[in-house]
């Protein structure tokens, strides 16, 4: 049973923050600017004898928006929970509210805290991991941005003109100075993981397959997977576990990835399978066994991305390198 006697949800946006207080049977809602200090002032003056220990604030994670005020109020004190946006939208649904307002959404979250909050309070990430995750996003960035322009190169090149080539170069000059770009900061993150978390990156690149970039996410944006007290919540707080459907005993719909939890990490260990699959025996044995029994190839890689998502999770928990009794421990 919930400790806490008063819920409070947050709507955040870019400029105003939308708050609905539940307290026993009253509600109250309230708006600001967002400005975590003015927040606070306000959020004060309708809860002037509630200790800071009774009160659960609850928003949805929104990228980055939700990060500052999340942090001002956990260094203030509070207890801060951060709810997964696709939690949220099935519980908004299952609800049936038709309306869809800030202050209604503001409501719902505060709902959604007091009936389903697991207790997972928000705490923000060391320096180092905040340090690497944001380089892991900037070289995201540069390979959108080379595939954009390469993209468009292509397109120019058919144009039958005169010093074509000429004009081509430009394109040329900017992929070459993103690529360098990108190998500074590669050089960057590889140098901050292994300073930093100098021995999960050991215990990580003893696995066959596994990539600098997988690694340097596991640390950070995983956070070593702290929090997490078996493997396959982790598969399904990244989304990189199959989703079967299937009703009664006779449809049996074709399964898919999971769309929730964090696409860039999907897309990171999805990437990884195209190697693991060559020289990670495990991984090789899943990927042709799928295989044999039909699958797709995209399932199967899918679902090696997992198992080198388990296997990360395996050398980690047990603080040894990897090898065949712990595949099967895990």
């Amino acid at each position: 049973m919930s400790t806490y006697k008063v819920f409070i949800g947050i709507d955040v946006s870019k400029k105003y923050l939308n708050a609905a207080i539940l307290n026993g049977d009253t509600t109250v809602t309230f708006k600001s600017l967002y400005c975590p200090e003015e927040f606070e002032k306000e959020l004060n003056r309708h809860l002037k004898e509630i200790k800071k220990s009774e009160l659960l604030i609850v928003m949805e994670h929104t990228g980055v928006y939700h990060l500052r005020l999340a942090h001002y109020l956990y260094e203030s004190g509070y207890n801060v929970g951060v709810i997964n946006p696709y939690s949220m939208r099935k519980f908004f649904e299952a609800k049936g509210k038709r309306a869809k307002t800030d202050k209604v959404d503001s409501i719902v979250i505060a709902e959604y805290g007091r009936q389903f909050f697991d207790g997972k309070l928000y705490r923000p990430k060391t320096e180092a991991q905040k340090q690497i995750e944001t380089r892991l996003r900037l070289l995201d960035d540069f390979q959108k941005q080379i595939n954009m322009v390469k993209n468009q190169r292509e397109a120019l090149s058919h144009v039958p003109m005169e010093g074509i080539k000429k004009v081509l170069r430009y394109y040329d000059g900017i992929i070459k100075a993103l690529s360098s770009s990108m190998k500074k900061v590669e050089k960057e993150i590889q140098k901050l993981c292994r300073e930093k978390f100098k021995k999960q990156w050991e215990l990580l690149e003893s696995i066959p397959g596994i990539s600098d970039r997988a690694i340097s996410v596991v640390v950070s944006m995983l956070r070593g997977f702290e929090g997490f007290s078996r493997a396959k919540e982790v598969g399904s707080f990244v989304g990189i576990c199959p989703s079967p459907y299937e009703s009664g005993d006779t449809v049996r719909g074709r399964g898919s990835i999971m769309k929730r939890g964090n696409s860039y990490v999907r897309k990171v260990f999805y990437m990884c399978t195209l190697s693991a699959i060559r020289v990670n025996v495990y991984c090789k044995g899943l990927y042709e066994r799928l295989l044999k029994k039909g699958k797709s190839k995209k399932l199967a890689l899918v679902a090696v991305g997992h198992k080198l998502l388990r296997q990360c999770f395996g050398v980690l928990r047990s603080g040894k390198e990897f090898n065949p009794s712990l595949v099967k421990s895990t």
